[in-house]
């Protein structure tokens, strides 16, 4: 059982890494990386785990290139990252949900369908933590993707003030409500392929949707933050371009540079991998009462 779980995780793997690497949404090194990923996650944690992971990936690749022309366009950046990611981009967006995959898997072997809240607690934190890990990730990819599209200046988060698009910390409505979309998109990916049971026994189990949607903001909420002042942004007049390390003839906009976009996403996504851990089991009970009005 064992070795076909592991022959089958590996089959997928291999499909998973071939698509991004001919696609273009992959590097080579990136692709590599992404098939130890995909191959561990659904080696470990099963459909549920792999699935959330695949859904990730395909959404976000489709949305980095959707209209990408134009957002060359829009963007005034020194280089857009929006085409092949590496293998740094893919472990910054996936090894904290990878070590929950495997946390899962050693404590209570591959994960098999549950009622979230109190009465699997533990397991409920788990499986949050990783739904809460790839909703950041999601949210922020389409909040990145497609607020570049919108035709309104963003907004810097830590200044309330007008920047040119491409701006670190820089947010749109369009990207917060893509932030939110993104999240629930992953929530509803995990309600949607769970038993019917699990959807009619115990707390109701349609909140992970709003959980997904919390993540997807308040994870993009942090990396905003974080990117305004850790990363830095500045204009060269000259070539009439953002730049995202300092340069004497540019003016800068915001930011020091300390962190890089994969440390950021990193800490983004950690930062809501463990809020939605922690507040997991409580979340769940609490609608229970409130459908019950107990």
């Amino acid at each position: 059982m064992i070795l076909l779980r592991a022959v089958f995780s590996v089959v997928l793997a291999i499909g998973v890494a071939y698509y991004g690497y001919s696609s273009r949404s992959l590097t080579a090194s990136g692709a590599v990386s992404g098939f130890l990923v995909a191959a561990g996650t659904f080696f470990c944690g099963g459909s549920a785990y792999g699935t959330i992971l695949i859904s990730f990936f395909l959404s976000s690749s489709r949305i980095t290139k959707y209209k990408y022309r134009a957002k060359l366009n829009r963007l005034h950046d020194d280089k857009k990252q929006g085409g092949s990611r590496r293998w740094s981009y893919v472990l910054s967006s996936s090894i904290t949900a990878l070590a929950i995959a495997v946390c899962h898997y050693l404590m209570f072997g591959v994960h098999k369908p549950i009622v979230l809240g109190s009465k699997f607690k533990l397991q409920t934190s788990l499986l949050c933590a990783y739904i809460g890990h790839y909703a950041c990730c999601t949210g922020d990819t389409w909040a990145s993707e497609l607020g570049a599209l919108e035709k309104a200046m963003p907004v810097l988060i830590t200044k309330c003030k007008r920047v040119p698009p491409g701006t670190h910390g820089a947010v749109s409505v369009t990207g917060t409500f893509a932030s939110i979309a993104g999240g629930a998109f992953i929530g509803s990916v995990y309600y949607f392929m769970s038993s019917p049971t699990n959807r009619t026994e115990g707390p109701p189990q349609w909140p992970v949707i709003l959980l997904g949607a919390l993540a997807g903001f308040v994870g993009s909420l942090v990396d905003s933050i974080l990117g305004s002042l850790f990363q830095y942004s500045g204009f060269l007049a000259s070539r009439q371009i953002i730049v995202h390390k300092p340069d004497p003839e540019a003016k800068h906009i915001s930011g020091f540079d300390i962190l890089s976009n994969n440390q950021v996403n990193f800490i983004a996504a950690l930062v809501s991998t463990v809020a939605c851990g922690f507040i997991a089991p409580s979340f769940f009970e609490y609608w229970k009462y409130e459908s019950t009005g107990s």
